[in-house]
């Protein structure tokens, strides 16, 4: 995890030239970092996976409103915080990483031993130091875009960040911690939730339809036919009422 394949850019220059499908490559491919992230910070596996649906449905009508690549990440993260906002920056101190006693690492005793100890760290972190560390070691995003994610001043980002590093480096004895951080095992998604993107195709299928030129024109529309609905079935209920009346008071 270092960080992102590199076509993920590309692929977004793909979805605003009108490919509703370079998208759902690129939801696809994040959404086990999203996870990943979300189980840090909540240690909640269900709300973690209704989180990442959430996400995942709620930023197709906005998506094409972000000009570049990386402020769609922002926006993606920020709109997962958001839902997951309730049971943030919890007590993670007793989370387990399944991935670590299910299957070999396919690293050394040694560096196995340094990356399960970090786990621990991490994990005792104070919940700001623990969220700055992981968007900004794990999840690659620079210091501007997690003040963006988290609504942290910029300052205090900063501060969170030396202050993590200070004490993943005392406890581990090493400078390395950048390099430790992304060999971390992400925790996986449960299996029979591991099609996060599993209603992409609907909603890919319905973003063909829609212009492109009316950003979030699906939701619009999913929207107004709501609003339509709801009317004609007051006007339906009033009608109703009328009908009774008119049966108990005409002679």
């Amino acid at each position: 995890m270092r960080f992102r394949p590199t076509q993920l850019k590309s692929l977004f220059g793909k979805f605003k030239e009108g490919d509703p499908e370079a998208l759902e490559a690129i939801l696809s491919s994040e959404k086990d970092r999203l996870f990943d992230y979300l189980m840090r910070m909540t240690g909640q596996v269900s709300r973690s996976v209704e989180t990442l649906s959430e996400s995942i449905n709620g930023i197709f009508p906005v998506a094409d409103q972000e000009e570049n690549f990386q402020d769609f990440l922002v926006l993606l993260y920020r709109t997962a915080r958001s839902f997951a906002i309730e049971d943030w920056n919890a007590d993670t101190s007793r989370l387990e990483n399944v991935a670590y006693s299910s299957s070999d690492t396919g690293l050394s005793e040694k560096m196995t031993l340094q990356i399960l100890e970090l786990e621990r760290v991490l994990r005792s972190l104070p919940a700001k130091q623990r969220e700055v560390i992981l968007l900004r070691l794990r999840y690659g995003f620079s210091l501007d875009e997690i003040a963006g994610i988290s609504s942290y001043p910029l300052s205090d980002v900063e501060e969170f960040l030396a202050q993590g590093l200070s004490v993943t480096e005392a406890a581990l004895g090493s400078d390395k911690i950048p390099d430790y951080m992304v060999k971390l095992l992400s925790f996986p998604i449960p299996d029979d939730q591991n099609d996060g993107t599993q209603n992409l195709s609907l909603i890919v299928r319905d973003l063909k339809k829609s212009s492109k030129s009316t950003p979030g024109g699906v939701f619009r529309l999913l929207v107004g036919v709501m609003v339509l609905g709801s009317i004609l079935y007051a006007a339906w209920r009033h009608e109703k009422v009328f009908e009774y009346i008119r049966f108990f008071f005409e002679p």
